[in-house]
This record gives structure tokens, C-alpha cells and sequence, in this order.
């Protein structure tokens, strides 16, 4: 089921502290990093980047693969509820998609359409996928293992230098340079995976260095890797006389 929290806009609130948190961008699809106040705003608001994607990516993912999955195998349960033109008061069950449920309506008796089921049994066995606990486990573990790197296909161009040793990142960041000057500037971390404000000497140092927040975002966090997510979804065939097998393809963007 989407949470309907992850449609809300990111919101600063009404306070002046400058707080790295992240939000469910619904335009896009991706959880991306904002500047929270520290009071107010939303709960759209999440103090990690994988709090955010378990919240709202996860969810995502699972609401486009089962209907993907209904409308593959031309079942009726992505269909709207249809009671007809006709003015009869049938009691009948449809299967709400935004929902994710059967539930009760009244059919007139003429036309509408297939997702229409004479008991709450037969709507349930036909609409509400078992598999659908499996899909967010296997999304999570999609989503974890692409964060280990372990599924990544590698960007055309490097967050850093091309001379970016990956083993060294944890250390990299970090360096302040040579010279005996300190100006705030901002680096990426990357093991909170936020940019954050530290002392620049003013000179050496590596490309890991932003004179602006913002910059940094857009260099380090908006970058966007491409991986699969390959969902199985398999009912039971107690439920149903023929097993459903399928496997759906999604080419999905997420941040790092």
C-alpha cells in the first residue's frame, strides 16, 4: 500500500537550525536530501536515506509490480469499482487497487465491468496476491544490496576524480589540506551519506571539497544508479486452480 505520507512536499518548518534530512520526492520517484529547520514541517521526513527508501521507494515498487502483474495475466483487479447504469441493489465485492482490499458495493444489475465478485472469498482469492509480503522482502533486500554496491551499474562519470580510490573513501573525505587557513567548506560523507560543513585549510586537499551545500547535493547525493529489481510473485494453488508464476522486469532509479 503507498504511504500516503511519502506525497507530501518536503517542508524546512518555521525554525533556523540546518538539519540534513531526506523526503520522498513523488515527482521523481527517489528520496533525495533537504535542509530541515528542526521544528514543523511534515512527515515526510526521514533522518536517513535508507529509513526513506524502506518507507516510501519500497512501497512503490510493490504497488507498480502487482499491477503490473494483474494487468500481464489480464485479471480484472485493476479495474476501477463499476456498479453500472441500472438501478438494481446486488450486493457484490470489488477489489480496490489503491487499497489494496476487496470490498462491498452495490452492482445495478447491467454493463459495468469484470471486477466484480458475488462473495468476498472469490474477490480475495482472485485480487489479493500472497506474494505481495514476499515482494517487500525481496525490495528491501534490492535496495540493501544496491547500497553494498553489490548490483550497481557504474555512473559514465565518477562522483570524484577519476584517480578516486573507492577503498580510500572513508578517508578522503576528510582531508582539510596543507595551509594553516580554515574556511568552512562542505564534503560529502560517506558513511551518513550526507553533505556536511567542515574546515578547508585553503589549499591541497582532494576534489571531495564544495564551496556550496547545494553543489555537493547535486554532485554526490542526486547521482542516480540504475539497477534491476526482478520481483517473483507466486499464489498458492490451494487459493486458485492454476499457479500463477511471473516475473516483472522494473528499471528503477534511486539515489546514493
Amino acid at each position: 500500500i503507498f504511504n500516503e505520507l511519502c506525497a507530501l512536499k518536503d517542508e524546512q518548518g518555521p525554525c533556523k537550525a540546518i538539519k540534513d534530512r531526506f523526503f520522498f520526492n513523488v515527482d521523481n520517484g527517489r528520496c533525495e536530501q533537504f535542509e530541515y529547520g528542526g521544528c514543523g514541517g511534515n512527515a515526510n521526513n526521514f533522518e536517513t536515506l535508507e529509513e526513506c527508501e524502506e518507507t516510501c521507494v519500497v512501497s512503490v515498487l510493490c504497488s507498480l509490480l502487482e499491477i503490473s502483474l494483474q494487468k500481464n495475466n489480464k485479471t480484472p483487479c485493476h479495474l476501477s469499482e463499476a456498479p453500472g447504469p441500472c438501478r438494481g441493489l446486488l450486493s457484490r465485492y470489488f477489489y480496490d487497487s489503491r487499497s489494496q482490499q476487496c470490498k462491498h458495493f452495490f452492482y445495478g444489475g447491467c454493463f459495468g465491468n469484470a471486477n466484480n465478485f458475488r462473495s468476498m472469498a472469490e474477490c480475495q482469492a482472485k485480487c489479493q496476491s500472497p506474494g505481495r509480503s514476499g515482494c517487500l522482502d525481496v525490495a528491501l533486500m534490492t535496495l540493501k544490496a544496491s547500497n553494498r554496491n553489490l548490483i550497481e551499474k557504474p555512473t559514465e562519470e565518477p562522483v570524484l576524480s577519476d584517480k578516486h580510490n573507492p577503498q580510500s573513501e572513508l578517508t578522503s573525505f576528510v582531508n582539510p589540506g596543507s595551509a594553516a587557513n580554515n574556511d568552512s567548506e562542505i564534503k560529502y560523507n560517506s558513511v551518513t551519506k550526507r553533505c556536511q560543513a567542515f574546515y578547508y585549510s585553503g589549499c591541497g586537499g582532494n576534489e571531495n571539497n564544495f564551496a556550496r551545500r547545494r553543489s555537493c547535493i547535486a554532485k554526490c547525493i542526486k547521482g542516480q544508479r540504475e539497477f534491476f529489481f526482478r520481483g517473483i510473485l507466486e499464489t498458492h494453488a490451494k487459493e486458485r486452480e492454476k499457479v500463477l508464476k511471473a516475473s516483472v522486469q522494473f528499471i528503477v532509479y534511486i539515489n546514493i
